[in-house]
């Protein structure tokens, strides 16, 4: 360090690399829209960074936006465990991975621009690992249990 001025790099020390289907940063996302059953909660970005129930423009409460903010940070840095290729589903078809209704859906919005609109499915039978298609893809992702979980924990949350 005297030498160069920097702080030596640690053969230990891993750089994070954002792996997750969300290519951007979870501060750019300035809307959710989460469904479930024909049910829509539209939540809204405010200028401080908090965000607000788009019906009434009530802040949300801290858990429901420690589950929001959670859950765009694994979307943008958990890379999916398996990608199947259509082939690998299409016999079969998207209902035996809980696809054909999904259980939840969230669409993301950079000032009105969809950044991604993600469906989860059914949960695999050791519960580890869950069943995900993104809009616009004919790819089936298996994600680790926890993403879709902090969506379904969010979801309870904005729930009245």
């Amino acid at each position: 360090m005297t030498m160069s001025g920097h702080v030596r790099e640690s053969g230990q020390f891993v750089r994070f690399v954002a792996a997750g289907v969300l290519a951007e940063a979870p501060a750019q996302v300035t809307r959710i829209e989460l469904m479930d059953n024909g049910r829509r909660w539209v939540f809204t970005r405010n200028a401080e960074g908090g965000w607000r129930r788009d019906a009434d423009q009530r802040p949300v409460l801290p858990p429901l936006a420690t589950h929001l903010e959670d859950a765009l940070k694994f979307l943008h840095a958990s890379a999916p465990v398996r990608v199947l290729e259509r082939q690998e589903w299409a016999e079969h078809g998207l209902g035996e991975f809980g696809l054909d209704r999904p259980a939840l859906s969230a669409v993301l919005l950079k000032d009105g621009r969809r950044l991604l609109a993600v469906h989860f499915g059914s949960i695999n039978p050791q519960k580890v690992l869950q069943y995900m298609r993104i809009d616009g893809q004919d790819d089936v992702y298996v994600m680790s249990r926890f993403v879709g979980e902090e969506w379904e924990r969010a979801l309870a949350e904005a729930k009245p």
